[in-house]
């Protein structure tokens, strides 16, 4: 008798969750299931939801962002557009939510149909809101990490107005850069966890290219905007470390697979050397302080 009771049981507590795990349907007719529901605000059209997004094919796995970027994505919420959009099932989820969307492979125009499908395939994407952007959050999220960063590294710093950290190691003899010189630098940058991305001085890291500074014009946007305020404090000659909040260097998109969204960076750096008046060419970008 208890075994049977305990099978009952188990077949009751199995059909209660089949049951809050039901095929739904969104306007246009796409089919989705929601595995675990959030409590979190509802997503409207101008959010910024940030998503950890897996993409299948059948069974297959396609894309899975977690292994690819490693922290979760921004996705900006939009008005639906055409039949198929998941932009519609999107704005149907709330933060915390996990949601799987079906679409046919066949359904799909040509042009956006998974080359290697065929008639009678299913595109299955699940899309897991983590949260949403706030810019003001990730300032402040941004700013506290900068702080703990500091102290514990015991690092002498000077912000800028716009807010970058610049901690100067050993000064140079030269004169500060204006706006439209073009800088020489010597960088490495990393993560806060110390994770090397990449350096002007590490072969390892860019292979195929010289071990040379970079060059570019200051305070034209070729660079991240934390560099363009942070060398413009330094002098010809001077060594420092940047600490760049992720709103002045990469932020929500970051730049994957190195660099996570929302990251605030570190670069030591040198100021090699400074040439006035017209601007050289930039260098082609190959440092992730380069705009892409």
């Amino acid at each position: 008798m208890k075994k049977n009771t305990l099978l009952l049981a188990a077949a009751a507590g199995f059909m209660l969750a089949s049951c809050g795990k039901s095929v739904k349907k969104t306007p246009g007719g796409i089919e989705y299931t929601v595995f675990k529901a959030g409590n979190g605000p509802q997503l409207k059209v101008g959010d910024t939801a940030m998503m950890n997004i897996t993409q299948r094919l059948n069974d297959s796995v396609l894309a899975d962002s977690r292994k690819i970027i490693g922290a979760p994505v921004p996705v900006l919420v939009q008005k639906s557009g055409e039949k198929y959009d998941l932009m519609e099932g999107i704005a149907l989820l709330k933060v915390g939510d996990s949601a799987r969307f079906t679409i046919p492979w066949d359904s799909l125009p040509e042009f956006q149909r998974p080359p290697f499908g065929k008639k009678g395939d299913k595109i299955n994407i699940t899309f897991a809101v983590a949260g949403l952007y706030s810019q003001s959050a990730q300032r402040a999220a941004d700013e506290k990490a900068i702080q703990d960063y500091i102290s514990t590294n015991k690092l002498q710093t000077t912000k800028t107005p716009e807010g970058v950290y610049v901690a100067v190691t050993e000064h140079g003899t030269g004169e500060a850069p204006k706006t439209g010189d073009t800088v020489y630098v010597h960088y490495t940058g990393k993560l806060l966890n110390g994770k090397v991305f990449d350096s002007s001085l590490d072969s390892t890291l860019r292979p195929g290219m010289p071990i040379n500074p970079i060059k570019f014009p200051l305070g034209q946007g070729f660079v991240i905007k934390g560099w363009d305020a942070g060398l413009a404090t330094l002098k010809k000659g001077d060594k420092a470390t940047l600490v760049i909040p992720s709103t002045l260097a990469y932020g929500l998109q970051g730049s994957p697979p190195a660099i996570p969204a929302n990251s605030v960076l570190v670069f030591t750096v040198q100021l090699v050397d400074v040439k006035a008046g017209k601007p050289a060419p930039a260098t082609p970008p190959a440092a992730p302080a380069v705009k892409k």
